[in-house]
């Protein structure tokens, strides 16, 4: 957990596509749905920030404790993690209950429908995702939206990519209760294509019959020409290092001018 703390974060910008986990809970009219924080109601894209920074005093909470003792993590944080797993407008999990219980022990159908959030049906709309993306300071004419969390239904005709184009789903892992295939999202200069994995028969079929994953790949974007590193989120990385070194040699001249 310390590890994922470290190094985790709500949300994502790579190369002009959005990805986090979940969803940004909206209402039927597409409306960021506010979620007390730390004594502030906060939305949108100062949702996910806010719960960084409680994710954040957690770690340090974690860390600042003796060897071989349980640190204590303040009360609210704790709450605040459990909802984050369940919660109705947990960014994370985006359903009106987690319905674990009635799939287990009771066989009543209708106890175990969990509602999702309007967000998952608001993704086919161009310009709700052109909101979202617009909230977290992604390029609305090439951001995409990344969500995982939700399987999707291939055998009944549902399809990674949403209608509107500008969002897509891509949760799997080859989990049965998931359909038993994957999804990996390749980023290159010259296109985006997603791999679409299929069942795997065993570790011995591959060595013996040859039988490997060989993934459905198709094209969800084209760029051309192709990108360099100058149009990514590292390029403005480069190009904000090199203005901070040329300022710097600047004033080591002028300084030495005296």
């Amino acid at each position: 957990m310390v590890w994922l703390l470290q190094r985790g974060s709500m949300h994502l910008v790579r190369d002009d596509n959005l990805i986090f986990h979940g969803c940004v809970p909206a209402d039927e009219r597409g409306e960021f749905l506010p979620f007390e924080i730390d004594g502030k109601e906060v939305k949108g894209k100062a949702l996910f920030e806010a719960i960084d920074r409680v994710l954040a005093r957690v770690l340090d909470e974690l860390t600042a404790g003796i060897p071989d003792t349980a640190p204590e993590v303040r009360q609210a944080d704790r709450d605040l993690m459990w909802y984050l797993w369940c919660g109705p407008r947990s960014p994370l999990f985006g359903k009106d209950k987690i319905a674990t219980f009635e799939s287990v022990f009771i066989d009543a159908e209708s106890t175990k429908e969990e509602k999702k959030d309007p967000y998952f049906s608001l993704i086919h709309e161009v310009w709700f995702c052109d909101k979202v993306l617009a909230e977290f300071g992604v390029n609305v004419g090439r951001g995409l939206i990344v969500n995982g969390h939700v399987p999707v239904k291939i055998e009944k005709g549902e399809s990674p990519m949403k209608r509107s184009g500008k969002a897509i789903t891509i949760d799997g892992a080859f989990s049965q209760a998931y359909g038993d295939h994957g999804y990996t999202l390749v980023l290159e200069p010259d296109k985006t294509t997603l791999a679409t994995h299929h069942h795997f028969e065993s570790a011995e079929a591959a060595v013996r019959e040859g039988k490997d994953i060989i993934p459905q790949v198709s094209v969800i974007r084209a760029h051309d020409p192709p990108r360099v590193v100058a149009d990514t989120e590292r390029g403005e990385d480069l190009r904000r290092q090199s203005a901070w070194l040329e300022r710097l040699v600047k004033a080591y001249r002028e300084n030495r001018l005296r």
